[in-house]
């Protein structure tokens, strides 16, 4: 999460209108979603072909480009997903998908 949240903040750096990062999270059955948005320029075509592709992904001068490609391994060893959710000139937003911990049955004793 922080690799993405850092990614927005560098995106949104080259705009002048007003800015936003948001972030949320919501339980869908197993698993829980938490999409990251800002509101950047959007991805370059370039960057959203090789987005996570270890050093080839990086959209920004002196990126390595392993960042998103690391916050995908991570997910996907952890049963998850890191995807790119919608990128267009008004912003872009991540959507990290994770097994949700299972809920306890309620009524048993402690």
């Amino acid at each position: 999460m922080f690799n993405l949240c850092r990614n927005a903040v560098q995106a949104m750096m080259t705009v002048d209108e007003p800015r936003r990062l948001t972030a949320g999270a919501v339980r869908e059955g197993d698993a829980v979603h938490i999409e990251i948005a800002d509101t950047g320029p959007g991805l370059p075509p370039k960057a959203r072909a090789n987005l996570f592709s270890p050093f080839t992904g990086s959209a920004r001068k002196g990126g390595t480009g392993l960042g998103l490609s690391i916050a995908r391994e991570l997910a996907r060893a952890n049963g998850g997903d890191v995807e790119l959710a919608h990128s267009d000139a008004e912003g872009t937003t991540f959507r990290i998908t994770l097994p949700a911990v299972p809920q306890e049955e309620s009524g048993g004793e402690a």
